[in-house]
């Protein structure tokens, strides 16, 4: 069976943003200028006389903490580093890799995580395009939003809680690394499914909004918006017992009702079906608990699936708790064990640091 990778995104840098420019480092920026380098070279002619090339100065690198070494890492480095500990986590898997396939999963340190099922082309034109077609009257009463979604969700978190790159830089970090991991997971699930947006069904659609070349399912601010929600409750709640994502989904808490709007825009906008953000809500919430637990030491986590072949409803948090409640439901849930040994430590204490931020 195929794994698909992912050859790396170009930026989605809107989540990256809140803040704005993380600021000018100077003499390590950007490369600096010519004129730059020939001034220090100067200034350092002028200024050390003879060298014998031996050290003059006791290294206060050497012999450091894994975790003071990635304090010290330049944002990009730091991005790579923890993408290539979480990432490595989790793989998709297709039957084939020619043709779009029925049903595929998503794993986690090789279970499965997330077992999904297609909807078939009758049920979208049949069952969903009718929600799309209600939804689109609030379009122009959420059309600010929808705009600024297309490259930013994570401000809509922000104004639910407290976020700042110098208070809260490790939460920050992971919410952004999570971000990221959607990214890696969603668009090869995306290929391997290949189900067609709703403009390719109905000349009516006309999105406010430009289609994105891709497949529609799962939806991907679906799932980057549930992830961040999931992974928000356990990082801003004070909260000792295990995070509980489906509790929290039938309380409707305030960061899994952002992620409802988030995701509902979609639909709202005419790129999304409702069965999108069901399929885009699972696994955003699985992936985020998964790797929550596995940082949390726990030695066990939720695998969810969703059967999309019938799925005939609309999308809210009501609806997916439904789902999740009723045994003859789409969305069925078990018990997966996982093994937290493997996190490493400089990860386990930026996640007890961030923790404690906020």
């Amino acid at each position: 069976m195929p794994i698909y990778g992912h050859e790396g995104h170009e930026g989605h840098e809107g989540h990256e943003g809140h803040e704005g420019h993380e600021g000018h480092e100077g003499h390590e920026g950007s490369g600096g200028s010519p004129a730059l380098s020939v001034a220090l070279g100067s200034a350092r002619d002028g200024t050390v006389g003879y060298w014998n090339g031996l050290p003059s100065r006791a290294s206060r690198v050497e012999g450091r903490s894994s975790w003071a070494a990635v304090k010290s890492l330049g944002t990009a480095p730091r991005r790579a580093v923890m993408d290539q500990a979480i990432q490595s986590l989790y793989e998709v898997r297709f039957e084939q890799s020619d043709s779009a396939n029925a049903s595929g999963s998503v794993g986690f340190q090789g279970t499965p995580l997330v077992t999904l099922q297609r909807p078939s082309i009758e049920v979208l034109e049949e069952k969903q395009l009718g929600f799309l077609r209600a939804a689109a009257d609030l379009r122009y009463d959420r059309l600010a939003e929808i705009r600024v979604e297309t490259s930013n969700i994570q401000s809509f978190f922000a104004s639910v809680s407290y976020m700042s790159s110098g208070a809260t830089k490790w939460q920050l970090a992971l919410l952004q690394a999570v971000f990221r991991l959607c990214t890696h997971i969603e668009m090869p699930v995306k290929l391997g499914f290949d189900v067609p947006r709703p403009i390719t069904l109905a000349y009516q659609v006309q999105p406010i909004i430009q289609t994105p070349g891709h497949g529609a399912w799962p939806s991907g601010h679906a799932t980057e918006s549930f992830a961040a929600a999931t992974l928000l409750s356990r990082l801003c709640y004070d909260d000792s017992e295990p995070l509980d994502p489906t509790a929290l989904l039938a309380k409707q808490t305030p960061f899994f009702r952002q992620a409802e709007r988030i995701a509902i825009n979609r639909t709202v906008a005419g790129v999304h079906y409702p069965t999108d953000s069901m399929a885009g809500a699972v696994l955003g919430v699985s992936m985020a608990e998964a790797l929550v637990n596995l940082l949390d030491e726990r030695e066990e986590t939720t695998a969810r699936s969703f059967d999309g072949r019938d799925y005939a409803s609309d999308f809210n948090l009501s609806l997916m708790s439904e789902q999740i409640a009723d045994p003859a439901g789409s969305i069925s849930e078990t018990k997966i064990a996982i093994d937290p040994s493997v996190v490493p430590d400089w990860l386990r204490t930026m996640w007890c640091k961030a923790l404690r931020e906020g």
